[in-house]
């Protein structure tokens, strides 16, 4: 049964949030920002339970037409889904409660953006924005809640007084954040873009039109490229810039197996064979440069 529920949920692919959750706070320690300690543990639960929830979500209304066996009945998967959702609700609800109405904006989008993946008469899996936004999600939209919570001030400033809102955006902050995290917005984009290149000719038979359908094959793979030089791009740019530490150029050291693994992926376009190569890149490029970063928090 434990089995079943982790394989349900899809335990093994949570580490993608989890390393972008880390890289934030790497970043908001060098750039001095505050963190909280209760705010970040609920951000973090609620994070983390919300991404159990949303595969939890596509994978009960997947198997419901693909007749891939769950390991347990459909009506204990429901009820698995629907705790995880409420769970993942309580804790975003207490997490506006202890911060503000931007942090309800966000988490609203987001819950919007998990639940219309796969569910509803237009899922956004089957759209040729899917890659737009499952990098925006997982590349911005964490991070920016993360540090909104813990340092409202610092991206954007809300306030309510006496029926007057005056909302306040840090535009030099807000820019540094956009190419800091431009890094694993465009990983997690190339993940499901190597995911629909690689299942084109299944999606089309279904009628599920994503962006390489629109693209092609040879334009997909050389978008593939772009996404590969402008994240080496950012990372220097946001050093020359002083926005990172000297210490993330070291993240450069990935940059010739990272570069291997997208020649790997772009020479079959097989399923479950060259999309892997992607996935490896996430860990491969993020990790050291997440590392690297909070090197700099003490240099």
């Amino acid at each position: 049964m434990i089995k079943a529920l982790l394989e349900y949920v899809e335990i093994k692919t949570k580490v993608t949030s989890l390393i972008t959750f880390i890289m934030a706070i790497a970043y908001m320690k060098v750039s001095g920002y505050q963190i909280q300690f209760l705010p970040t543990l609920i951000f973090f639960l609620g994070m983390f339970v919300f991404d159990l929830t949303t595969t939890s979500i596509n994978n009960y209304i997947d198997t419901k037409t693909n007749g891939e066996s769950l390991g347990f009945s459909r009506k204990t998967a429901l009820m698995i889904t629907l705790g995880l959702l409420t769970l993942s609700t309580v804790l975003g609800v207490y997490l506006v409660y202890l911060t503000d109405i931007v942090v309800l904006l966000l988490g609203m989008f987001s819950f919007a953006v998990g639940i219309f993946y796969t569910f509803g008469p237009i899922p956004i899996s089957r759209q040729p924005y899917g890659e737009i936004i499952s990098g925006v999600l997982f590349g911005y939209v964490i991070p920016f809640i993360l540090i909104h919570a813990n340092d409202p001030h610092t991206l954007v400033y809300f306030a309510y007084h006496q029926g007057m809102v005056n909302v306040e955006f840090n535009i030099l902050n807000i820019l540094k954040f956009l190419l800091v995290f431009l890094v694993p917005t465009l990983l997690t984009s190339s993940i499901m873009l190597a995911n629909n290149t690689c299942d084109l000719e299944v999606d089309v038979k279904v009628n599920r039109y994503t962006l390489p359908f629109y693209l092609g094959i040879d334009h997909s793979v050389k978008l593939m490229y772009c996404f590969f030089f402008s994240i080496y791009g950012s990372i220097v740019l946001a050093v020359i810039l002083k926005v990172l530490p000297w210490t993330a150029l070291l993240s450069l050291i990935t940059f010739i197996p990272a570069y291997k693994n997208v020649k790997s992926y772009a020479e079959k376009l097989i399923k479950d064979e060259s999309d892997i190569f992607i996935i490896k890149n996430f860990m491969l490029v993020l990790v050291p440069h997440a590392l690297f970063i909070y090197l700099g928090s003490f240099l």
